[in-house]
């Protein structure tokens, strides 16, 4: 009646083969496991004053609260093939918004001002 006690010897010890061939699947599965990079930018800021800037070829983006330059500088080289002489990040504070008696909070986020090398062009931020 000794429920704790008893050991069931009827379990079944696996072979070495199964052992090794279990070893062999996971090794596989790491070795070929590529973590994908996240995107760090969140799109094109719109304002007046961004559209300003990229007269002076420099284009503001809205990225991801754990971007930092250096990545976000490779990142925009390689999505729009240009060449990124440096770059300046802000975070913007939540705004409070009032809507009749009930108040709230517009989020913030984080800017970047990324400038360009003389004669390269974002395209797609012009239009």
């Amino acid at each position: 009646m000794a429920i704790f006690g008893k050991k069931d010897k009827e379990k079944k010890k696996p072979s070495k083969e199964s052992e090794v061939a279990v070893g062999e699947q996971e090794s596989k599965q790491e070795a070929s496991f590529q973590p994908i990079q996240e995107s760090v930018i969140a799109g094109f800021y719109v304002s007046e004053k961004a559209g300003l800037l990229n007269g002076f070829n420099q284009y503001v983006f809205k990225v991801s609260d754990n971007a930092d330059k250096s990545r976000l500088s490779r990142q925009v080289e390689k999505m729009f093939n240009v060449k990124v002489k440096s770059v300046k990040m802000m975070n913007t504070k939540k705004k409070r918004r009032d809507i009749g008696k009930h108040t709230g909070f517009k989020p913030g986020f984080k800017k970047a001002v990324v400038v360009l090398e003389k004669g390269y062009v974002i395209e797609q931020a012009k239009a």
